[in-house]
């Protein structure tokens, strides 16, 4: 069957920056709404006391380990989609997000006994029993909304391929509105509802993600992306596309949740078993800053995977280069700013965030948590710009299909450094306290962004081929003319 595409639904170029820009802006404030979900989470949180805000923290990373293995394997559905898009094959496209569901419903079954283990888990980390209590029931929680977070992730990774990222922003709105409304609610019992404290939380966010995923799905099977990219033809299912996912992807499963579990040993052992629940608790107030410079970079990252691919589907690894580096710009001068932010203003931005801490816990701990928390901000506001330069440059190169290296990288990086130079913080300089270990984590985004701008910059990418010789069948079809040709 060969699929016929009029010139007048496929949107006309930009050049340049004003093309990176109108991907990256919608992209960039998907992933900041995403961060602020979290922020005002924390932010609603704070009012039940630290050790709670402490405990979302430390049960969200661990949760979250384990689920970015397969977050990061789905984000090649962006690859996929964007270089089949590129090829002149939009209906392909299509398919491969079904292949993305499909891998996505299997992990969160594979995750679903952590359920049961959650206990024995945070038993390991030795906590106060009010804190892994706590830490026991959001984490649950967490564990269940795999089922509803995974599958959404894959719809939003098929709308920044085919360039749609305004839609995914959308949706992201209206799950945000949904989670404040939610919190309000079930954390401090309005409207009728008891109060549920960090429960309510986990509530209101899993409410919130149900929401997004079921939008996204309609939008997914509507008749415009239905006859654009085949959105309806699950009957052409293929395991040999969840394969293919898989393949390329799992490389880019295991950096992101190798990043993220030590990450989460990170706050919650170097951190939290070290230093205790104030420590952990000034981190947790830095980490919701970093994710409000983090994330927005990340959505830049995703428009780059969908510009990088989309240009090697058209066969122009030349042009996949310079958009990169528009990126890059954007992306260095956002985190900059917000570096230059975090130095000025750490004070009052870590006095927000513990202003509504019950008086309960004592003024002395609030002003040791914001004394802490302000040195942290410190080192976080040194590693912004490297990050930058790590997070765009990885963006693109699983655009290219470049997974291996920088997944290779990573976790050497991330276990030597993160945690080997952590743990020699820790005992060889104890006097620094939890700035130690932050020391650490700074050393390693300054290395990782050095070393995915190097692995960018050699051109080793150009030399993969995700799409193979009938990519030159597809281009010869008429893709340069607006028409698309392809066979299924």
């Amino acid at each position: 069957m060969t699929e016929i595409i009029p010139e007048s639904i496929t949107p006309p170029e930009r050049s340049g920056m004003a093309q990176v820009a109108s991907l990256s802006w919608p992209a960039s404030l998907t992933m900041l709404n995403t961060t602020i979900v979290k922020f005002v989470d924390g932010y609603m949180v704070s009012h039940v006391g630290h050790t709670a805000f402490g405990a979302q923290y430390a049960a969200s990373m661990l949760a979250f380990g384990p689920e970015a293995l397969a977050l990061g394997l789905l984000m090649v559905v962006n690859t996929f989609v964007s270089q089949n898009f590129g090829a002149g094959r939009g209906r392909r496209a299509g398919l491969y997000a079904w292949a993305g569901l499909a891998v996505a419903v299997g992990f969160a079954t594979i995750m679903l006994p952590m359920f049961f283990l959650a206990g024995p888990i945070f038993d390991t980390l030795n906590h106060a029993p009010v804190l892994r209590g706590m830490e026991l029931v959001y984490f649950r929680y967490m564990v269940i909304a795999a089922f509803v977070t995974l599958p959404a992730r894959v719809f939003e990774q098929f709308f920044f391929g085919i360039h749609r990222s305004g839609i995914v922003l959308a949706v992201s709105l209206l799950a945000n509105a949904v989670n404040i409304l939610m919190n309000y609610v079930l954390i401090f019992g309005k409207l009728g509802m008891p109060a549920m404290g960090l429960e309510g939380a986990a509530i209101g966010s899993l409410s919130a993600w149900t929401v997004q995923l079921a939008v996204l799905a309609v939008l997914f099977l509507r008749r415009p992306m239905r006859r654009r990219f085949g959105t309806h033809m699950i009957r052409r299912f293929r395991w040999s596309r969840c394969r293919e996912l898989i393949r390329v992807g799992w490389p880019a499963g295991v950096q992101l949740c190798s990043e993220i579990l030590c990450w989460a040993l990170f706050a919650t052992f170097l951190v939290g078993t070290y230093f205790g629940s104030e420590h952990l608790a000034a981190t947790t107030v830095a980490m919701r800053y970093v994710g409000l410079s983090f994330m927005p970079a990340v959505g830049i990252g995703l428009a780059t995977t969908a510009i990088v691919g989309k240009c090697i589907g058209q066969g122009r690894p030349d042009l996949a280069r310079r958009r990169a580096h528009k990126a890059l710009m954007i992306a260095l001068i956002y985190m900059g700013a917000c570096g230059l932010v975090f130095w000025l203003f750490r004070y009052p931005m870590v006095r927000f965030l513990l202003a509504n801490t019950p008086s309960g816990t004592g003024a002395e701990d609030a002003n040791a948590v914001i004394e802490i928390a302000a040195r942290i901000m410190l080192c976080a506001a040194a590693f912004q710009l490297f990050d930058a330069v790590g997070i765009v440059y990885v963006g693109a190169l699983r655009g290219a299909g470049d997974t291996h290296w920088p997944m290779i990288t990573t976790v050497v990086a991330s276990w030597s450094i993160t945690v080997g130079g952590g743990l020699m913080m820790v005992h060889l300089l104890p006097q620094l306290t939890s700035v130690g270990p932050w020391i650490a984590v700074s050393a390693y985004v300054v290395v990782l962004g050095l070393c995915m701008a190097w692995r960018f910059e050699s051109g080793v990418w150009r030399k993969i081929d995700l799409l193979g010789p009938r990519k030159r069948d597809a281009r010869a079809a008429g893709v340069g003319r607006g028409i698309q040709g392809e066979k299924l």
